[in-house]
Protein backbone atom coordinates (compact mmCIF):
# COMPACT_ATOMS: atom_id res chain seq x y z
CA UNK A 1 0.00 0.00 0.00
CA UNK A 2 1.45 3.53 -1.29
CA UNK A 3 0.42 6.52 0.72
CA UNK A 4 0.93 10.14 -0.40
CA UNK A 5 -1.17 13.05 1.61
CA UNK A 6 0.14 16.55 2.36
CA UNK A 7 -1.08 16.51 6.18
CA UNK A 8 0.15 19.85 7.72
CA UNK A 9 1.84 19.99 11.30
CA UNK A 10 0.11 22.45 13.21
CA UNK A 11 3.71 22.58 15.46
CA UNK A 12 7.39 20.68 15.18
CA UNK A 13 6.87 17.56 17.61
CA UNK A 14 9.52 16.62 19.82
CA UNK A 15 10.30 13.08 19.73
CA UNK A 16 12.07 11.50 22.78
CA UNK A 17 13.15 8.09 24.07
CA UNK A 18 10.92 5.96 26.68
CA UNK A 19 12.91 4.30 29.08
CA UNK A 20 14.27 0.75 28.21
CA UNK A 21 14.03 1.76 24.31
CA UNK A 22 16.31 -0.33 21.63
CA UNK A 23 17.51 2.72 20.33
CA UNK A 24 19.64 5.50 21.04
CA UNK A 25 18.73 8.99 22.97
CA UNK A 26 19.74 10.97 20.33
CA UNK A 27 18.07 8.72 17.57
CA UNK A 28 14.83 9.26 18.97
CA UNK A 29 13.84 12.76 17.06
CA UNK A 30 14.72 11.26 13.49
CA UNK A 31 13.47 7.92 13.91
CA UNK A 32 10.07 9.68 15.73
CA UNK A 33 9.79 12.40 12.33
CA UNK A 34 10.54 9.28 9.79
CA UNK A 35 7.74 7.10 11.32
CA UNK A 36 5.68 10.08 11.45
CA UNK A 37 5.88 10.95 7.83
CA UNK A 38 5.52 7.52 7.37
CA UNK A 39 1.75 8.64 9.16
CA UNK A 40 1.34 11.80 7.25
CA UNK A 41 1.87 10.58 3.63
CA UNK A 42 -0.94 7.30 4.64
CA UNK A 43 -3.86 10.22 5.93
CA UNK A 44 -2.60 9.41 9.68
CA UNK A 45 -2.81 5.98 9.48
CA UNK A 46 0.41 3.38 8.85
CA UNK A 47 1.00 -0.58 9.13
CA UNK A 48 3.90 -1.71 10.06
CA UNK A 49 5.29 -3.12 6.88
CA UNK A 50 5.19 0.59 5.65
CA UNK A 51 7.60 1.15 8.26
CA UNK A 52 9.31 -2.05 7.55
CA UNK A 53 9.59 -0.78 3.60
CA UNK A 54 11.07 2.21 5.11
CA UNK A 55 13.77 0.91 6.96
CA UNK A 56 15.02 -1.55 4.79
CA UNK A 57 16.75 1.43 3.18
CA UNK A 58 20.00 1.75 3.76
CA UNK A 59 20.46 5.27 4.26
CA UNK A 60 16.84 4.92 6.91
CA UNK A 61 17.61 5.93 10.70
CA UNK A 62 15.75 2.52 11.38
CA UNK A 63 17.78 0.50 9.04
CA UNK A 64 20.89 -0.41 11.79
CA UNK A 65 18.03 -0.97 14.61
CA UNK A 66 16.76 -3.80 13.05
CA UNK A 67 18.43 -7.32 12.05
CA UNK A 68 18.96 -7.98 8.38
CA UNK A 69 20.82 -11.51 8.82
CA UNK A 70 17.61 -14.04 8.21
CA UNK A 71 19.54 -16.75 9.93
CA UNK A 72 19.43 -14.69 13.21
CA UNK A 73 15.76 -13.26 12.31
CA UNK A 74 14.25 -16.61 12.29
CA UNK A 75 15.70 -17.30 15.93
CA UNK A 76 14.87 -13.82 17.21
CA UNK A 77 11.77 -14.24 15.33
CA UNK A 78 10.60 -17.33 17.70
CA UNK A 79 12.15 -15.66 20.77
CA UNK A 80 9.35 -13.19 20.00
CA UNK A 81 6.62 -15.65 19.41
CA UNK A 82 7.69 -17.43 22.74
CA UNK A 83 7.86 -13.74 24.74
CA UNK A 84 4.10 -13.18 23.34
CA UNK A 85 3.40 -17.24 24.20
CA UNK A 86 4.48 -16.81 27.59
CA UNK A 87 3.26 -13.10 28.14
CA UNK A 88 -0.59 -14.81 27.35
CA UNK A 89 -0.39 -17.31 30.14
CA UNK A 90 -2.82 -16.56 32.91
CA UNK A 91 -3.63 -18.31 36.02
CA UNK A 92 -6.67 -17.64 38.41
CA UNK A 93 -6.04 -16.76 41.24
CA UNK A 94 -8.22 -15.41 44.38
CA UNK A 95 -8.14 -11.67 45.29
CA UNK A 96 -10.39 -10.65 48.35
CA UNK A 97 -12.31 -13.56 48.25
CA UNK A 98 -12.88 -13.30 43.84
CA UNK A 99 -11.82 -15.23 41.39
CA UNK A 100 -9.14 -12.59 38.73
CA UNK A 101 -7.12 -14.27 36.34
CA UNK A 102 -3.27 -12.74 36.68
CA UNK A 103 -0.03 -13.16 34.40
CA UNK A 104 2.12 -16.15 35.50
CA UNK A 105 5.58 -15.22 34.13
CA UNK A 106 6.53 -11.54 34.62
CA UNK A 107 9.72 -10.07 32.94
CA UNK A 108 12.52 -8.54 35.47
CA UNK A 109 16.22 -7.77 34.64
CA UNK A 110 18.58 -10.27 37.02
CA UNK A 111 21.47 -9.24 38.63
CA UNK A 112 23.53 -9.82 35.61
CA UNK A 113 21.82 -7.33 33.68
CA UNK A 114 19.68 -10.17 32.26
CA UNK A 115 16.52 -9.89 30.98
CA UNK A 116 14.12 -13.18 32.98
CA UNK A 117 11.14 -14.19 33.14
CA UNK A 118 10.00 -15.03 36.82
CA UNK A 119 6.87 -16.08 38.58
CA UNK A 120 4.52 -13.85 40.22
CA UNK A 121 5.46 -15.67 43.36
CA UNK A 122 9.05 -15.42 42.91
CA UNK A 123 8.59 -11.42 41.68
CA UNK A 124 6.65 -10.70 45.29
CA UNK A 125 9.28 -12.33 47.55
CA UNK A 126 12.19 -10.86 45.82
CA UNK A 127 12.40 -7.19 46.61
CA UNK A 128 14.61 -5.89 43.60
CA UNK A 129 12.22 -7.90 41.14
CA UNK A 130 9.45 -6.48 43.32
CA UNK A 131 10.48 -2.61 42.84
CA UNK A 132 11.30 -3.09 39.26
CA UNK A 133 7.64 -3.91 38.51
CA UNK A 134 5.88 -1.81 41.13
CA UNK A 135 8.04 1.13 39.35
CA UNK A 136 6.98 -0.28 35.82
CA UNK A 137 3.11 -0.31 36.86
CA UNK A 138 3.76 3.55 38.06
CA UNK A 139 5.39 4.61 35.41
CA UNK A 140 1.91 2.68 33.23
CA UNK A 141 -0.08 4.56 35.53
CA UNK A 142 1.06 8.14 35.35
CA UNK A 143 1.13 7.52 31.29
CA UNK A 144 -2.35 6.17 30.97
CA UNK A 145 -3.35 9.00 33.43
CA UNK A 146 -2.14 11.76 31.13
CA UNK A 147 -3.72 9.55 28.27
CA UNK A 148 -7.23 10.01 29.49
CA UNK A 149 -6.65 13.52 30.68
CA UNK A 150 -5.70 14.00 26.31
CA UNK A 151 -8.31 12.34 25.54
CA UNK A 152 -10.96 13.79 27.64
CA UNK A 153 -9.95 17.42 26.34
CA UNK A 154 -11.49 16.03 22.81
CA UNK A 155 -14.85 16.16 22.06
CA UNK A 156 -16.85 13.31 21.92
CA UNK A 157 -17.89 14.22 18.33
Amino acid sequence: MECINSLKLKHKKIFKARAGSPFKRDDAQIIGETIDKIKDNCNGEFKMDMILKEAQKKNSPLHDYLEWDNTKCGYEYRISQLRNITNHIVEEIIVDGNPVEQRSFLSVTNPDGETVYVSREIAIENVDYKKQLIDRMISTLENLTVTMKLFRQHDYN
